[in-house]
């Protein structure tokens, strides 16, 4: 690839990010069922422009799915250096998670009613890839003894995922119907719900022993 090659593909990819930053402000405007003029209008191109730089609806989906997981992941990027008592960290983590989805509830529920190609014939929810990054993260600071303890993976994978699908399915029906919950609220909740599932998996004295980690950095 020569020169000028290299300065066109970063032109194009650069404005493809622009319109898919475009569509997320059109989503965060009109909710879930945006339309795709909608996204076009916000982006200030046709709708034919705008699929000159996507192929069809799945590529512009799986593309604002993309962008969608790499904000999460920002926006809770000191959430993955965990510091203090574990059981504060949980709640941390819970807080700074339920905070994106309730600012960002419109751009979810989008995710949560699209699916994204992951390849071949099957179809993986958007809403599931954002799942998916968040539960390795989690798995990884249970594995690495982040949390107080090193747990074995065999354990710590479905743990981790068990706990984000927890957490995800609660979060998503409280954007539905909230039945008069504050997030803080849920949040309080849902930190007690997990630590609790944290105490079955690996015994209640291990969780016990984990209140007093990292009491003198809290």
């Amino acid at each position: 690839m020569d020169g000028r090659t290299r300065r066109w593909a970063g032109h194009r990819e650069a404005r493809r990010l622009e319109l898919v930053d475009a569509a997320v402000v059109a989503i965060e405007q009109h909710g879930p069922d945006v339309t795709t003029e909608q996204i076009a209008a916000q982006a200030g191109v046709s709708r034919p422009g705008l699929y000159r730089h996507f192929d069809g609806k799945d590529d512009l989906q799986a593309a604002i799915a993309a962008r969608s997981v790499e904000r999460l992941v920002t926006e809770l990027e000191p959430v993955w250096r965990p510091s203090g008592r574990p059981r504060e960290m949980l709640e941390r983590a819970l807080a700074a998670h339920l905070r994106w989805l309730s600012e960002h509830a419109n751009v979810y529920l989008y995710l949560k009613r699209n699916s994204l190609p992951s390849g071949g014939d099957s179809v993986e929810s958007a809403s599931t890839n954002v799942r998916s990054v968040v539960s390795a993260h989690v798995t990884q600071m249970l594995v690495d003894g982040s949390l107080g303890a090193e747990i074995p993976p065999a354990v710590a994978n479905p743990l981790a995922w068990g706990l984000v699908g927890m957490v995800d399915t609660a979060a998503a029906h409280w954007l539905d119907e909230p039945h008069g919950a504050t997030v803080e609220q849920l949040g309080a909740q849902l930190t007690e719900a997990c630590w609790a599932v944290i105490g079955v998996t690996i015994g209640s004295g291990v969780v016990d022993s984990l209140d007093t980690v990292g009491a003198d950095t809290a």
